[in-house]
């Protein structure tokens, strides 16, 4: 096993850096350039694992993939493949989900999906469901309700059917997505509680600059029949989610960190993170420079313990519980059931290693509470989960050394994380 040392943390007083692509948003810009039947041009692409595995499924159901260092050019399949195809997407889950919907009306399709043996944990039976009651040919190949899966492609009538909203967001996105392949449209309710809602705007947003209108009213979405993707160029904005351990390491270091090609009006639920730092004492600031939004935080040497409810924004909890550890106080974070069946249960792995740095921490099914104080060095665990290694990456501005375990992990979605780390004044030492 790889471990990689943080050492000295020597950030100059303001620290300003560029952001990549936006994974989920390129995830659903090339969903939507497959189900569009001309090419479309992606640019500023997420140069995550993520997208790569995406781009690869694409290109073995015989789509045309150009791609270039920020950029890629999608084009149509000419022919679906004859024979069965076996496609594996390891740990991306969001690839599972889109994929399952896209290859469901892909007429002529014949795929078995699969999966790390994590990802073969995480369910997918509502997204199946749902598809099924459209029509779909989907069947579990091993445990019901989860992946891998075999799918036979087909034209679907679409529409009217309810889903929980409180297992993934990304089953709304998958079928609102697919709608305009669907005969007669699609209806959509949300039942139960809706969780990661501004995940389903982004998708919403993304469809809106396609060319495809999502018709929302409280908790049902509609997407009327007879609508196409008619879109020649999409480009992604910045990553909010990896931008927010930037900005973690402005508050627990003291110091001022200006992450560019973000803005709070972004759709992304984790554009808002900023406003958790700023009450609990960093400063936030933000602006445009030559057509370039960005948000700046500059950090404080007393943080304070914060209630926040993070449903809006799942994938920045991690993040926020381990500068909680910093703050003066008692955090309690709530919103965080879908901690659960992430690329780790997310909740207890938080809780470990906590305890490893002497931070103690409750936990419920879908709650947090972070005892602040003084976290000690350690050796951080990161259970296969990109966001572990890089949530508690900025502890280093608070204690005198960290090693991360499996550090390549940050591949998944931030795979030039350590770069910037170190670019920004931490020792980042692989061989020490």
């Amino acid at each position: 096993m790889s471990i990689l040392k943080l050492g000295t943390c020597s950030l100059p007083e303001t620290f300003s850096v560029p952001l990549e692509g936006s994974k989920s948003y390129t995830n659903r810009a090339l969903t939507i350039a497959a189900i569009q039947n001309q090419a479309v041009g992606i640019e500023n692409v997420s140069p995550s694992d993520d997208a790569r595995i995406f781009c690869n499924a694409l290109a073995s159901l015989g789509y045309s993939t150009e791609r270039s260092e920020r950029s890629i050019q999608l084009s149509p399949s000419e022919v679906v493949p004859e024979s069965a195809i076996n496609i594996n997407i390891g740990p991306a889950g969001t690839c599972m989900r889109f994929l399952t919907a896209l290859c469901a009306t892909t007429e002529g399709c014949d795929v078995a999906l699969h999966g790390t043996d994590r990802m073969h944990q995480r369910p997918i039976g509502k997204l199946v469901d749902c598809l099924q009651q459209l029509g779909a040919q989907i069947s579990y190949e091993v445990n019901e309700g989860y992946p891998p899966l075999r799918i036979r492609g087909r034209a679907l009538q679409g529409g009217v059917v309810s889903i929980d909203g409180g297992v993934s967001s990304q089953f709304i996105s998958a079928l609102l997505m697919i709608a305009p392949r669907l005969e007669q449209g699609l209806e959509l309710t949300i039942t139960g509680e809706f969780i990661s809602e501004s995940y389903v705007a982004m998708t919403c947003e993304s469809m809106k600059l396609a060319g495809v209108s999502v018709e929302q009213e409280e908790r049902v979405y509609r997407v009327r029949p007879g609508q196409r993707y008619d879109i020649d160029t999409m480009h992604i904005e910045g990553d909010a989610s990896g931008a927010s351990y930037l900005w973690s390491l402005a508050a627990l270091s003291g110091k001022t960190v200006v992450v560019q090609n973000i803005s709070s009006q972004s759709a992304q639920g984790d554009a808002k993170f900023p406003q958790l730092l700023k009450a609990m004492g960093c400063t936030v600031t933000e602006g445009v420079d030559h057509g370039i939004p960005w948000i700046a935080v500059t950090g404080s040497t007393t943080l304070n313990a914060i209630e926040a409810d993070m449903t809006l924004m799942p994938d920045t909890a991690q993040t926020l519980a381990v500068i909680a550890a910093c703050a003066k106080g008692t955090s309690r974070l709530t919103g965080l059931s879908s901690l659960r069946i992430k690329e780790t249960d997310r909740i207890d792995a938080v809780v470990e290693e906590l305890a490893r740095c002497g931070i103690q921490v409750d936990a419920g099914p879908d709650v947090m509470e972070i005892h602040g104080g003084v976290p000690q060095s350690a050796r951080i665990q990161t259970y296969d989960d990109h966001r572990m290694a890089m949530a508690f990456a900025p502890l280093i501005a608070r204690v005198p050394w960290l090693e991360i375990e499996d550090p390549d992990v940050v591949g998944k979605s931030f795979p030039s994380f350590w770069t910037v780390l170190a670019s920004a004044g931490v020792d980042v030492c692989t061989s020490c």
